[in-house]
């Protein structure tokens, strides 16, 4: 049996594809939940059992230590006299723990160097990080090459194997088919890399975009505690908050514009071919710069680069074309293959 922990919402879409293929291969698998942002939301929306441990700890750095310890505890609690495999996670610090604790051998996902590599160095099995981050750049962050497997996709490739646009998607969300559709994510105020610089300029995009005729202003936020940073905004009439989970992509996909302060969205439009602008100003990750040098993604990293973003309609295709056909099956493989040569 493999065990998945889900700690974040951009983790439900990445797991659901693999899910679906262990299923395809008969393979056994028990997925737990971390009860943040709308990881719930999702698993519940695409109907994935699941079982929900702890909750997020918030900003201070005190209360993730003690929550580390105490999600852990209660992972190793509920797996005890399962006899899972192997464990399975992005980035989960808690169950690496926890893994290490049932000695359970475990991979660990990851596409941004610059995370606490610390944890994973020492506790991880398998680091499976994407072929396109040079190891030089892994080295230099601290991450041991010696763990490191990898696998030749971006992690968001994965799931837009399946992606289909959704026609209608625009009414079912309240979005006019001729308003221009800007789709904004605030950055995270609890995660290791906030930086509050990025909130200057994300206060600046809505004010900025909301100013421009034929505008409708989607904001997608993680926690209650992020919606302090656009309360004034939701006042004006073509502003407006997220209220229930929806497919991510498919609203991504209808957008016109889309301005993030998280990596992984910022990615996932970039990759459907979408105007994208990240205002995350942490340290970039190597993928970001990327797309950057693609022409995929761009930076504004100041007030008059927000008053220069293009803000227009753009023609929507009808059908989507991925790149990277068979990446599923592929990182699957890459799964089985490991839990079969770490129980040897």
């Amino acid at each position: 049996m493999l065990w998945f922990d889900l700690d974040n919402s951009p983790h439900v879409p990445l797991f659901r594809p693999i899910f679906v293929e262990l299923a395809k291969r008969g393979e056994e698998y028990q997925v737990t939940a971390r009860d943040f942002a709308q990881t719930r939301e999702l698993l519940d929306l695409w109907q994935i059992p699941h079982t929900m441990i702890g909750a997020h700890a918030g900003a201070s750095k005190i209360k993730k230590v003690l929550n580390l310890l105490t999600r852990s505890s209660a992972l190793v609690k509920h797996l005890r006299g399962k006899h899972a495999a192997l464990c399975v996670s992005h980035g989960s610090r808690t169950q690496v723990l926890a893994a290490k604790r049932l000695g359970i051998p475990s991979i660990v996902m990851l596409d941004y160097e610059f995370t606490e590599s610390r944890i994973f160095n020492t506790l991880a099995s398998r680091l499976l990080i994407p072929s396109f981050i040079p190891d030089e750049r892994l080295a230099s962050a601290g991450f041991n090459l010696k763990k490191v497997v990898r696998y030749g996709a971006f992690k968001e490739e994965i799931y837009l194997q399946d992606f289909s646009p959704e026609p209608g998607f625009r009414k079912k969300i309240g979005v006019g088919e001729n308003e221009i559709l800007i789709t904004v994510r605030p950055p995270s105020t609890t995660g290791n890399y906030h930086d509050s610089r990025s909130e200057l300029l994300f206060k600046k995009c809505l004010d900025h975009c909301s100013s421009i005729p034929n505008t409708h202003l989607l904001v997608i936020n993680r926690t209650k505690r992020e919606t302090g940073l656009f309360a004034d905004a939701l006042k004006k009439e073509n502003v407006r908050q997220l209220e229930k989970a929806v497919d991510g992509l498919q609203l991504l996909w209808s957008s016109d514009v889309v301005i993030s302060g998280g990596g992984t969205m910022n990615r996932e439009a970039a990759l459907l071919g979408i105007p994208t602008f990240s205002i995350f100003t942490g340290r970039r990750p190597y993928l970001d710069e990327y797309l950057a040098e693609k022409g995929r993604l761009s930076f504004p990293e100041s007030v008059p680069d927000i008053e220069k973003i293009p803000i227009q309609k753009r023609l929507i295709p009808e059908v989507f074309s991925p790149s990277n056909p068979g990446v599923v099956e592929r990182v699957v493989g890459q799964i089985l293959e490991l839990r079969n040569s770490l129980q040897e």
